[in-house]
């Protein structure tokens, strides 16, 4: 079953049938003034390391392993802009320091996350999402990527050093439960009823809607996309630039599936980037 976006093929059956998309986050103290990150899934790979001082940064350092497009190690370079800038407690306050669009999207995530760790001082922690498979129709009115995809009901957990800290059912883009969470969208107004959220609960709901989102990839052939470019994608991030996004060749083979392999992820915890 296929679509098209542009000339473009797209793949809209399930790639994974009754399979699992995971996404681990680790964020550890290095000492004092040096907070360290990393984030890996499917189809990602990325590091950070945040200096501090003084409650500001004095300098970060990103590792990028693992990508898909050509240009998003590249990223390290935007991100300098974080040199100088305070530290936050809310990880969605980034986007006031930085700015989001020129950078790697999972590098700013992480970032944030660092960021908050260094601010707070809290105990090292690591981050699983898991998501289980959903079964899809294809959107025949797909303008890009994103929205080839028609997603029915489903479920993602989030655990915190191997305990359940959030669960949300899920059907298309809405959340059905539990309470209080029920009757809210991952879509429009997420950002507005989040921010009303205590900070590490906040934090926790953002985690979610980021890994549901990447998680979506696991219902298209990407190897169909030769560049960035050809996903008709908005400019959101650093290799979906007008300066990027027709050089940013995607990098086929660079994907792993961590279904049953969750002891595989987070190799490189230890490197500092």
């Amino acid at each position: 079953m296929t679509s098209r976006i542009g000339s473009q093929p797209v793949f809209g059956v399930q790639a994974h049938p009754g399979g699992l998309f995971r996404r681990a986050i680790a964020l550890d103290h290095r000492g004092p003034g040096r907070v360290v990150g990393w984030l890996e899934d499917h189809y990602h790979h990325f590091g950070v390391t945040i200096e501090h001082a003084d409650g500001h940064v004095r300098d970060v350092g990103m590792a990028a392993p693992r990508f898909p497009w050509s240009t998003c190690a590249g990223a390290a370079v935007p991100l300098r802009a974080l040199v100088g800038k305070p530290l936050i407690t809310r990880a969605s306050d980034l986007g006031r320091l930085i700015d989001m669009r020129l950078q790697c999207t999972h590098v700013f995530d992480l970032v944030a996350l660092a960021l908050v760790q260094a601010a707070t001082g809290r105990a090292d922690r690591t981050y699983e999402v898991q998501v289980p498979d959903r079964a899809v129709t294809v959107n025949p009115d797909a303008a890009n990527a994103a929205e080839i995809n028609l997603f029915g009901p489903g479920e993602v957990s989030l655990l915190r050093d191997g305990a359940r800290v959030m669960h949300w059912s899920l059907d298309g883009q809405a959340i059905t439960g539990p309470a209080p969470y029920g009757g809210h969208s991952l879509g429009q107004g997420f950002r507005q009823w989040t921010e009303t959220m205590p900070e590490e609960e906040a934090e926790y709901a953002t985690i979610i809607r980021r890994a549901l989102l990447v998680a979506g990839g696991r219902y298209q052939d990407l190897d169909v996309f030769p560049t960035s470019a050809a996903q008709n994608m908005p400019a959101a991030c650093h290799s979906f630039q007008p300066g990027q996004r027709h050089v940013a060749f995607r990098l086929s083979g660079s994907d792993r599936n961590y279904e049953t392999a969750r002891e595989a992820m987070l190799a490189h915890r230890a490197v500092t980037p």
